[in-house]
């Protein structure tokens, strides 16, 4: 019996898919500060640095506004977000509540499989003797999420998502001296979690978030 050969990616899926690798390597670059904050998002320069189309670029600085990355004003093009130092506070506090109020909500629901994995990645990340910032990044983001999603309120996720997207680009001018006290801080966090006692992981992160804003206050003073 002959085996049917593969189909062909339709025109549909194709630019789809450009669209979806568009929107990561964009992402990338911004969370990478090769697009810095404020700057304009030129799309003939991305669509030739990509080597497609403006229709799949169009569509990932689409999403990416969507998401709070970037920002387009009346007839004007697209700029990658910019955060104040009072957004980013505020932010924080905001997050300092929300997040406390999220784990709190997990710290019986959450699955004790992904919160074991997280514990051995944040160790792993821990004792690397050179962390990749984006690996840091990724576990943080990681966890963050975990956490509120196990918190069973999905409206109150999604306003933790809003705000990390906001602290994110805030601090993607280079914490590297907070990656190994943000691991031991989520270590924090997840052996409260393994208690099952809200209260212990809602101070717990509480604390963490709150440690995270004032370092930050600490480099903002330097400068």
């Amino acid at each position: 019996m002959e085996m049917d050969s593969p189909k062909a990616a339709t025109p549909a899926a194709a630019g789809v898919n450009l669209a979806s690798m568009a929107y990561r390597t964009i992402l990338e670059m911004i969370l990478d500060r090769r697009i810095p904050s404020g700057e304009v998002i030129v799309e003939d320069r991305l669509a030739t640095a990509l080597s497609i189309s403006r229709t799949p670029i169009r569509e990932a600085l689409v999403r990416l506004a969507s998401e709070g990355l970037i920002r387009k004003e009346f007839n004007r093009p697209y700029r990658v977000r910019e955060v104040s130092n009072r957004e980013y506070f505020q932010s924080m506090r905001l997050r300092e509540i929300l997040e406390g109020e999220a784990i709190a909500a997990a710290a019986s629901r959450i699955d004790p499989l992904r919160l074991q994995a997280m514990k051995a990645e944040m160790l792993r990340l821990r004792d690397e003797p050179k962390i990749r910032f984006e690996d840091h990044w990724a576990a943080d983001e990681e966890l963050h999420t975990l956490i509120a999603e196990a918190s069973g309120n999905a409206v109150l996720a999604q306003i933790i998502r809003d705000l990390r997207v906001t602290t994110r680009l805030f601090e993607l001018s280079g914490l590297p001296s907070r990656i190994r006290p943000d691991c031991d801080e989520h270590l924090d966090v997840i052996a409260a979690l393994e208690t099952g006692d809200p209260a212990e992981a809602r101070a717990a992160m509480e604390r963490h978030i709150r440690s995270l804003a004032k370092d930050v206050l600490g480099e903002i003073a330097k400068s």
